[in-house]
């Protein structure tokens, strides 16, 4: 035993005093690196001080070490010789080390420097690489990433009218008190919550213990057996019992002004508007009813900006005129309507819906990449 204490304690001195010598490397190079002539002050402090600060010296030996090639031959001789000689001053350390402690310094402030300006370079081409190409891809749609200083003004805008080959054959004037309104959140947050809450069934129901079934007898005496008492069985407390104070069947739902509700509109609007992603297509005539057809119209309308998440299938909200009764039974006849031919064609696309102007909504237009 007294063997082995004294070869731990060995061993301990000789750590420390390589620990010792790596610090006081380690605080020369950060003191030449600011000023040779302070070098020599810092290092005769002792080496408390340098022992206190042995995470953050380590690491810049290491990386002082890794950044210059022509003076790490000279380094790591001197820093063996630190570390086998423990016994060394911090002062006779720091007048070995004076001339080639700042070069390291310097050649490793102009790595960390390069290093930095290299991946600030990097970022820079990977954003741009994908704003290039969402604006090559996004159809016909204006895309604007950045929202206009001048939105919310009320100013009527003007857009192109496309086909369904994707050719332009038109414009229109997009009202600016609708398609221009300031866009309130605190207004589209209320009015999405409101519709949100309507369409909640609210089924949800648990028996209570008045509807549970089960005998309503004292289950046993109230004394007599050293047990606790209890009665009814079906209290809440008990296996199979009631639920107190549970859910039961309601309405959700909750008033909202009229007002605001336009004003939701106006602002679910406006928003696609100043993002660009409103597209007017002047017929839907002459559409195939099917659901390739369907997709390659979203492909050259929207590109891949309208794409949904997992870039797969495009996500849009059509907005069409009044739906027709008997539109679907219609379609083995010549009379189908092109209302019946966008059901029809986009009923197999997940992420495509289809209203009619009475069904529009503030949900649905934040809901989908795109309004057409």
């Amino acid at each position: 035993r007294v063997r082995t204490r004294e070869l731990a304690r060995g061993m301990w001195s000789r750590t420390c005093a390589r620990a010792r010598g790596v610090m006081a490397i380690a605080s020369s190079a950060s003191a030449a690196s600011s000023s040779s002539a302070s070098s020599a002050a810092v290092f005769g402090v002792g080496g408390a001080r340098a022992w206190s600060g042995a995470p953050r010296a380590m690491a810049l030996v290491a990386t002082a070490q890794s950044a210059s090639s022509t003076s790490s031959s000279s380094t790591t001789s001197w820093g063996a010789r630190a570390m086998g000689d423990g016994r060394a001053t911090a002062r006779t350390t720091a007048r070995m080390f004076a001339s080639d402690a700042s070069a390291t310094a310097a050649a490793a402030a102009a790595k960390i420097t390069w290093d930095e300006e290299a991946d600030a370079d990097a970022d820079d081409a990977r954003l741009g690489s994908r704003t290039l190409d969402a604006s090559s891809s996004s159809g016909v749609m204006d895309v604007r990433w950045n929202i206009s200083e001048t939105q919310g003004k009320g100013m009527d805008a003007t857009i192109a009218v496309y086909g369904i080959d994707g050719e332009r054959c038109g414009e229109v004037t997009l009202p600016g008190r609708i398609f221009d309104a300031p866009l309130r959140v605190d207004i589209a947050h209320r009015v999405v919550r409101w519709q949100r809450a309507r369409a909640q069934s609210g089924l949800h129901k648990t028996k209570s213990r008045g509807e549970v079934s089960g005998t309503t007898r004292k289950a046993r005496p109230q004394k007599g057996q050293g047990r606790a008492r209890v009665g009814n069985l079906k209290a809440p407390q008990m296996r199979g019992g009631g639920t107190a104070h549970g859910p039961v069947v309601r309405s959700h739902e909750h008033s909202l002004p009229k007002k605001v509700r336009r004003l939701g509109l106006k602002v679910a609007l406006s928003a696609k508007a100043a993002e660009g992603k409103i597209i007017v297509v002047d017929t839907f005539a002459g559409l195939e009813p099917k659901t390739r057809a369907m997709k390659d119209l979203l492909e050259r309308l929207t590109g891949d900006v309208g794409l949904a998440a997992g870039g797969v299938y495009h996500s849009s909200l059509i907005v069409d005129g009044e739906f027709e009764e008997g539109d679907e039974d219609a379609i083995e006849s010549e009379a189908v309507t092109p209302n019946a031919l966008v059901r029809l064609s986009s009923r197999n696309l997940p992420h495509v819906q289809v209203l009619p102007q009475i069904g529009f909504n503030v949900y649905s237009i934040f809901k989908h990449r795109s309004l057409i």
